[in-house]
């Protein structure tokens, strides 16, 4: 009886096996969502392996699994690996990073390689986010029979994932000019400095008019060159008073006269916006970057700085005037 069993057991194992062999070797699944919210809040959710913590699916099958971050969590070379009584040990990296584009994935579950890569396509006010997963077992019987059942769970971890993110990207702020986080260079500057109330914006106007006209005079008489554009700092700011910096940038060595002196703004992290048109409603680009200091828990760390990109004596047309405003910043 028992040799007649172990028989019918060798059988089905054999049979298991031949068609382990005529399953297909390769398995692939794409999924796709649309989210309504711009590329930059759902590329930040796929960049920076600690959010994942928020959207995975995984995780939520194996509660008491441990995870290791490497050194780096966020961009190319970023992995963690993990260690759980249901899912066993296993691990991933970011193998390619491309801002506002795609995150390319190597994953290893138990000593079964695969890779995945989310992409972003921009779609009018929307993005789609695509997820791409391949996994090939090559002959291995046993491989392919792995790959039958883990399509669905595959399938299913998307669902659940794109569902997280669609709801995370979509509850972020949205922002009307375009942000970004760069690093700004040491300017040098000779400036002139006027305290007043920033509630009249015709006065400011003339007021800057003035104090960059003895400045470019001043310059000009002395033969001193201008290195860049012309910019304006407010290192104090209330509601009832301002100190507003109006500023030529020049070389550090350059030798003015003595009323004034050369100054050091020093470079660093910034967040940057971008303002097209006249200078009316500069206010609202100020207001959204300070929407975006809180929302990405950053400080500030210097003064803010506008730096007019166009000449209005030269461009007539304000619809084509360039303003950039930078904040420096900190992390808290």
């Amino acid at each position: 009886m028992i040799k007649k069993i172990a028989l019918i057991l060798a059988g089905l194992i054999v049979a298991l096996l031949l068609i382990g062999f005529a399953l297909p070797g390769k398995l692939e699944v794409s999924k796709n969502v649309s989210i309504h919210a711009p590329v930059g809040a759902v590329f930040e959710e796929l960049n920076d392996l600690k959010r994942w913590e928020t959207w995975q699916y995984w995780n939520t099958l194996d509660p008491e699994m441990k995870i290791q971050y490497s050194e780096n969590t966020i961009g190319t070379g970023a992995s963690y690996s993990w260690q759980g009584p249901k899912l066993g040990d296993g691990n991933l990296a970011l193998s390619e990073s491309i801002p506002d584009k795609s995150v390319s994935i190597k994953m290893d579950f138990g000593g079964n390689p695969a890779s995945a890569v989310y992409s972003l396509e921009p779609d009018g006010e929307n993005t789609t986010l695509t997820f791409n997963f391949a996994n090939d077992q090559g002959i291995n019987p046993i491989g392919r029979w792995i790959n039958v059942f883990m399509k669905g769970e595959i399938e299913k971890s998307f669902d659940y994932a794109g569902e997280k993110i669609k709801s995370i990207a979509e509850a972020k702020p949205k922002f009307t000019y375009v942000i970004t986080e760069e690093t700004i260079p040491t300017i040098n500057y000779v400036g002139l400095m006027h305290t007043m109330s920033p509630e009249d914006p015709t006065a400011i106007s003339a007021q800057m008019a003035k104090m960059f006209t003895e400045l470019e005079t001043m310059l000009k008489k002395s033969k001193i060159e201008i290195t860049g554009y012309p910019f304006a700092l407010y290192p104090k700011f209330t509601e009832e008073s301002m100190d507003m910096i109006c500023a030529m940038p020049v070389s550090a060595d350059a030798r003015v006269p003595a009323k004034y002196k050369v100054e050091t703004n020093a470079g660093g992290p910034a967040i940057k916006g971008i303002y097209k048109g006249d200078y009316n409603n500069l206010m609202a680009l100020h207001l959204e970057l300070d929407q975006y200091l809180q929302y990405k828990g950053l400080t500030m760390n210097g003064a803010p700085m506008e730096v007019y990109v166009t000449d209005p004596m030269l461009e007539k047309d304000t619809t084509k005037w360039i303003t950039e405003i930078y904040y420096p910043v900190k992390k808290n």
